[in-house]
């Protein structure tokens, strides 16, 4: 499982958001073209007990073909600390909203 969550550590640093403004809504999500790459992330995370909204489309207008999941704010703690991040700001985002 530690190579499993290695890899989606990576992942989200690579292609994970997180709101840049520190005033708005807190969130987690994780964004791809690939849809089989997101649906086996996301069963992994629900594996370790990290709760994720559906996959879905946020534009179909501007890319049909672009997925993201959000991670439920129940399970953002979880994440922060099971997944956590090496983005220097992702980070650091997490160290001062999650309080780790």
């Amino acid at each position: 499982m530690e190579e499993k969550i290695a890899y989606i550590r990576g992942f989200f640093d690579a292609e994970g958001g997180l709101p840049k403004n520190q005033n708005a809504r807190f969130y987690i999500q994780l964004v791809q073209k690939n849809y089989n790459k997101l649906l086996w992330i996301r069963a992994v995370l629900e594996e370790l007990e990290i709760s994720c909204g559906a996959i879905h489309i946020p534009s179909k207008k501007v890319d049909p073909d672009y997925f993201r999941f959000f991670i439920s704010t129940k399970s953002h703690k979880e994440f922060s600390t099971v997944i956590r991040s090496e983005h220097p700001r992702k980070l650091r985002i997490f160290e001062s909203r999650m309080k780790i």
